[in-house]
């Protein structure tokens, strides 16, 4: 094991995920699995005894949230960070998370690809912290460009779409869960047809969401929208 190896420690209730998010974390250079957590009680355990440098966290745990183990692990002042993988979507729960120094911010369902790029970019970040004794404000936007800051989640959206109404509309799709045409969906976030086919076409794109056609007896076939499993 080379010395510049990251130790991870994942959590996630489901056995399953936890496990391909492990293997995943195996395959790649620079980084060490130290273990699984399941709960809040075995994360504060694990934590403490392995002293892991990142945590790969879910938010919804059975016992208590991810964010009360961020918390925790801030009041105890672990020397660790944060890559919170969840399907959590609400708005104060993303704020909170950034406001507690999470790393970055992963919402299920992803491409492993994306946890690849943030494992990339945390190498980075931690040898560029290591690359310099001096303190000046070139040392620190050059930490700056690995981190996902808040306003990063903003950035990244096209021009005409904002965030709040994204969650809206992921929101609705998730509370039907079943195939729902744009205007169920408009009507349930309450915004009009034209903006909620905005952010569907946006969340087909990013693999989000899944898109079925219903045809009839005439006129055009109806679009159907449904949560990507």
């Amino acid at each position: 094991m080379s010395a510049s190896q990251q130790r991870v420690l994942v959590i996630d209730d489901d056995f399953m995920i936890a496990n391909l998010h492990g293997k995943y974390i195996e395959q790649q250079e620079g980084y060490q699995l130290v273990g699984i957590a399941k709960n809040f009680d075995e994360t504060v355990s694990l934590s403490s005894k392995l002293k892991p440098d990142l945590l790969l966290l879910d938010v919804y745990l059975p016992d208590r949230s991810g964010l009360e183990v961020l918390r925790d692990i801030r009041s105890r002042n672990l020397r660790c960070d944060v890559i919170l993988i969840t399907a959590a979507t609400e708005i104060h729960i993303i704020e909170e998370a950034f406001r507690l120094g999470i790393f970055n911010y992963l919402i299920k369902p992803f491409k492993l690809d994306l946890l690849k790029e943030t494992l990339k970019k945390y190498s980075q970040y931690k040898s560029h912290l290591l690359s310099s004794n001096q303190l000046d404000q070139n040392f620190v936007e050059g930490l700056k460009k690995y981190r996902a800051p808040k306003s990063h989640l903003e950035e990244k959206l096209p021009k005409g779409l904002d965030l709040r109404t994204l969650e809206r509309i992921k929101k609705s799709i998730k509370q039907e869960q079943q195939l729902s045409s744009a205007a169920q969906i408009a009507q349930l976030a309450g915004v009009s047809r034209s903006t909620a086919r905005a952010y569907l076409d946006y969340l087909i794109e990013k693999d989000f969401i899944e898109e079925f056609l219903q045809y009839g007896t005439v006129g055009r076939p109806q679009r159907l929208f449904q949560l990507k499993e």
